[in-house]
């Protein structure tokens, strides 16, 4: 169900970045010379070449970071990283493959700081018989201390493997790139140059929607719903972070929704480790259903970094 609702959302995201934008051009008449100022047409062909270099190098970009940098890093935090013993409190299978099973676990552990803390990962189980990940049975992590290495937190004895088809497939997406370019060129200038690019042609509008739609994405995840927290943040706080009791002193919603679910804004203080009272505000996504209670709050547990305890998160949205 989860795979066919993100692959429904893809295809309907892609048809309006990559399909619609040639639907509407192609059917709108044109001539090859829809830009009759030279300089004006170039500048048009220096952003398309920007706006493909950005996407084309943001997606290469980020293939790298999540495939053969991240296996160098994952052998650098196995080896250097900080040993970290966690019980298994849940295990559940989640797929059975011919030479592995996929489980996702649920652990206890104490951090950095001592606190207890709950995490959960996948694991995928190559030696099932051996009943490694049952509930009940202590394994062992291996966690990069400065939180600076991809993927930051790993089973100890983890082994990786680059997905070399996703390059692959970004070297076809390069080279169809290119090949437009080509048939734009062959097809639609008449003998006058790059004059019939216009502001509205696919080679500009296409990676414009890609940005666009990437970055309205990407701000909603990353403001609205990891409330300005990334996953690395998320992570050293988890491991590192101590615990701390908040007062909240107000609560009040900002007038965002997201998915019909009101933001609220929590003003609040604590005292560190150290006697130091800091005053923040906080801002999350709750349920409607919850509203009357978040409202209500008058305490709330956090979890805060010792050196630096303005970054802080709410204990139960980590604690998992």
């Amino acid at each position: 169900m989860k795979n066919g609702f993100i692959g429904f959302w893809g295809i309907f995201i892609g048809y309006f970045i990559f399909v619609h934008p040639c639907i509407i051009y192609y059917n709108t008449y044109h001539t090859s010379i829809n830009t009759e100022n030279g300089r004006l047409a170039i500048f048009y062909l220096g952003l398309s070449f920007l706006l493909w270099t950005t996407v084309l190098g943001t997606t290469l970009w980020l293939i790298l970071k999540n495939g053969i940098l991240a296996k160098k890093n994952l052998a650098y935090i196995d080896r250097h990283g900080r040993r970290v013993q966690a019980r298994i409190i849940q295990s559940h299978i989640l797929k059975e493959h011919k030479n592995f099973i996929s489980r996702q676990i649920t652990l206890e552990m104490d951090n950095f700081s001592g606190q207890i803390m709950g995490h959960t990962m996948m694991v995928n189980d190559r030696r099932p018989k051996e009943n490694r990940f049952e509930t009940g049975k202590n394994i062992y992590l291996k966690v990069d201390a400065e939180f600076k290495n991809n993927p930051y937190v790993l089973l100890e004895g983890s082994t990786s493997k680059v997905n070399y088809a996703l390059l692959l497939i970004w070297l076809a997406f390069t080279g169809g790139v290119v090949a437009y370019y080509q048939y734009s060129y062959s097809t639609e200038s008449g003998g006058l140059g790059w004059r019939f690019l216009e502001l509205f042609h696919p080679l500009l509008v296409i990676p414009a929607c890609f940005i666009l739609f990437t970055g309205v994405f990407y701000l909603i995840f990353r403001v609205f719903i990891m409330g300005n927290n990334t996953e690395r943040e998320l992570l050293e706080l988890k491991f590192k972070g101590e615990k701390a009791v908040a007062e909240i002193i107000t609560v009040k919603q900002t007038g965002t929704y997201i998915n019909e679910q009101p933001q609220v804004e929590y003003t609040l203080k604590f005292t560190d480790k150290y006697g130091k009272t800091i005053h923040a505000v906080k801002k999350e996504i709750v349920s409607l259903l919850d509203i009357g209670s978040v409202s209500a709050l008058k305490y709330r547990e956090i979890m805060y970094l010792p050196d630096r305890p303005e970054k802080f998160v709410f204990y139960d949205q980590i604690n998992n």
